[in-house]
């Protein structure tokens, strides 16, 4: 993996590997600078040859009868939206196993008292998946993924926002639905 020295270094390398970063920062994508920050605080790390970002997720399946939560969309710092679709997820830190991470998750994103959080179930063998980020475009991403289902006490039946905690996170405001179970 990769150790960048600056913001500065982490651009230079992006563009002599051929990433175009003309489109970042517009649209649903992010910037250098959200990269820089995942790089930095450990969420993400960088993979030299070949140009690969690689992201492990905990995906956390919060379900209420038939149904399952989803992010409908996001409210990002350029006031813009970005529609999601999925259910919640969460970067692992390092030294963090991911059930700690969908906890955490569940706190910064729903303002959720871990109190309120059973887990129901986890599968401890994660997936991987490598493709082009849509937050990253032109920047192939490798997610390791592992799955964790919970229940959580008194959620809204409908539709609702929360607002994101995390300062320096890009994200202002998450969009909650519950959609049915496919």
């Amino acid at each position: 993996m990769i150790k960048f020295e600056s913001i500065s270094q982490l651009r230079n390398w992006l563009e002599m590997n051929g990433v175009d970063l003309e489109c970042w920062g517009q649209g649903d994508s992010k910037s250098v600078e959200d990269l820089w920050q995942e790089i930095t605080s450990g969420e993400t790390q960088i993979q030299e040859n070949p140009p690969l970002r690689v992201v492990h997720v905990v995906n956390i399946i919060v379900r209420n009868g038939d149904k399952i939560l989803v992010e409908g969309s996001q409210k990002i710092a350029r006031n813009q939206v970005r529609y999601r679709g999925l259910p919640p997820a969460e970067k692992i830190k390092p030294g963090e196993g991911y059930i700690d991470a969908a906890i955490r998750g569940l706190k910064e994103e729903l303002q959720i008292n871990p109190d309120r959080i059973r887990i129901i179930s986890s599968g401890d063998e994660p997936q991987s998946s490598i493709h082009e980020s849509q937050s990253y475009p032109g920047l192939r991403s490798q997610y390791i993924i592992y799955n964790v289902e919970v229940k959580i006490d008194n959620l809204p039946d409908n539709d609702f926002w929360t607002n994101e905690r995390n300062i320096g996170d890009p994200v202002r405001q998450h969009h909650w639905k519950w959609e049915p179970l496919e």
